[in-house]
């Protein structure tokens, strides 16, 4: 079905996002693609504000200090390693796991 490929395509942009969201404190980003950097920020405080949210809740730790707020003028790139993008990570994957899992429950074709 289209709809299951459309949600796998949809977990799998945000994966992509919050990978190259992990990578920015180690890579030289080149000033062709230096442009990009705020939106990619922008998009992946969007998957990030679920998984801060409970972890802020539930005080587990000082693991959303480097997340970058939602909202605020200027953006910029990480300078250190961001343990809530592994978070954020497992955290899609596993609701990526459920709802794809449900899809395919739902639209199973009939034998």
């Amino acid at each position: 079905m289209i709809l299951i490929r459309l949600a796998g395509l949809f977990f799998a942009f945000v994966q992509i996002t919050l990978f190259l969201r992990l990578l920015l404190p180690f890579v030289e980003v080149p000033k062709a693609l230096a442009e990009y950097v705020p939106t990619l920020m922008e998009v992946t405080d969007v998957w990030l504000s679920p998984v801060v949210a409970v972890v802020e809740r539930f005080e587990l730790g000082d693991l959303a200090q480097g997340a970058v707020g939602i909202g605020e003028s200027l953006v910029e790139g990480p300078e250190a390693f961001e343990p809530i993008v592994l978070v954020a990570m497992v955290a899609w994957a596993l609701l990526a796991m459920f709802v794809l899992f449900v899809l395919r429950l739902i639209f199973r074709p009939a034998r």
